[in-house]
């Protein structure tokens, strides 16, 4: 059988595409042989087939480079498959929404969730009104993909997530596949493995109170002003208490801190940014909590890799969170307001809250999300193969 995938970056960077990238195994045991179609296929990453496409500049669209890969395979696929009459793959796998022509379909993000909040925030500059115009646009072709597909299967990575797609493709089959991680490197070792030498390499003292942020990028959507605001009103009373900041590009990490000079001053003193790492679970290590007041996500992976390590979780009620926190066992939930969140966070830091347990919920490893994966194509290899057969029995004459 064959599995084709259809995706313009082939990358271990997106956490939704390193939970497939990381199944090639199981799905090549499973009885597939894998072709994708793509931009980008990173090296050591090792289809049995690699179509890439011409960008034809289409990056410099950022965010709207998708249309132009979308349009893309949709004609490579109407030229191979209906005007060539070349046999299709057994399975076709797609990122939504590029190729409704899919048995397949792989939702990564909520963008009704995202309207739904940039509303609530409101749009000041003239970037914030071009991401909240890309984002309807964005929502509009994700409609129109799921009036279009025939995929069989529609996975997602959260219950959330699987709410709203189900509100509006409510005929789908929706399975709900958490991105996976990875506990040979995120566990409650980490911390006693190396707590003490990232600490003095941070320059915390014993007695600092350390929250951690995590973001490779859009840090308004992910709420790095509300974490800031809410730790400097915390530590009216609690001065020990630290923000430190991981991931983000030289450039992106500059934007935000003259946006601090200008609105947090004396900042320099207890938020202190760590830039790219390839090993977060260090850092992990040297926290005492995870603050992540995301306004909207799909699932953040790094939720699950911090309560991994036992990081008490202080996450808003965003997309996804519902996969891992357990509000009062492994965490608190936090409200929307930099008040709120800062008297939550005096409870743990005062002693008056403290974790149960530390606690996975519904987080799965590498095992169990490719055998989830798998369940999914085969399922799905089966409806496309019953299909086929009931069309070749009408066909037939009397």
């Amino acid at each position: 059988m064959k599995l084709l995938i259809i995706d313009p970056d082939i990358s271990l960077v997106s956490p939704s595409m390193k939970g497939i990238i990381r199944s090639f195994p199981e799905i090549r045991a499973a009885g597939f042989e894998i072709e994708v179609w793509c931009w980008r296929c990173d090296e050591g990453i090792d289809p049995d087939r690699v179509v890439r496409l011409p960008t034809f500049g289409a990056r410099l669209l950022r965010p709207l480079q998708g249309f132009v890969f979308a349009v893309q395979v949709t004609l490579r696929a109407f030229w191979l498959f209906t005007v060539c009459g070349r046999p299709r793959a057994d399975i076709t796998y797609s990122v939504v929404p590029y190729l409704a022509d899919c048995d397949v379909a792989h939702g990564h993000f909520s963008p009704w969730d995202w309207e739904a909040r940039m509303r609530i925030l409101g749009s000041r500059t003239v970037k914030e009104w071009l991401e909240r115009g890309v984002n309807w646009i964005g929502k509009m072709w994700t409609e129109n993909f799921l009036r279009r597909t025939r995929a069989s299967v529609l996975i997602v990575p959260s219950d959330a997530v699987a709410a709203d797609f189900r509100r509006v493709s409510p005929a789908s089959r929706i399975v709900v596949l958490p991105n996976s991680y990875d506990p040979r490197r995120f566990n409650l070792n980490v911390r006693e493995r190396w707590r003490t030498s990232q600490r003095d390499a941070l320059g915390h003292a014993p007695g600092d109170r350390v929250f951690l942020f995590v973001s490779t990028g859009h840090y308004r959507r992910k709420g790095f002003f509300l974490a800031v605001a809410a730790v400097r009103l915390l530590r009216t009373d609690h001065p020990e208490a630290r923000l430190l900041v991981v991931g983000g590009r030289a450039a992106t990490l500059k934007g935000l801190t003259a946006r601090l000079n200008a609105e947090f001053a004396g900042w320099e003193e207890w938020i202190h940014f760590a830039g790219s790492t390839s090993e977060p679970e260090k850092f992990m290590a040297a926290a005492d909590a995870f603050l992540f007041p995301s306004y909207s996500e799909a699932l953040a992976l790094v939720e699950i890799e911090a309560a991994a390590c036992g990081l008490p979780l202080f996450l808003t009620p965003h997309h996804g969170s519902e996969m891992i926190l357990e509000d009062g066992v492994n965490g608190l939930r936090l409200e929307f307001d930099a008040a709120s969140i800062a008297a939550t966070l005096t409870r743990f830091l005062n002693g008056t809250w403290a974790p149960e347990k530390a606690s996975l919920k519904h987080a799965l490893d590498h095992e169990a999300y490719a055998a989830g994966l798998v369940k999914a194509l085969r399922g799905s290899a089966a409806r496309t193969e019953a299909a086929h057969r009931t069309l070749e029995s009408a066909s037939l004459p009397p």
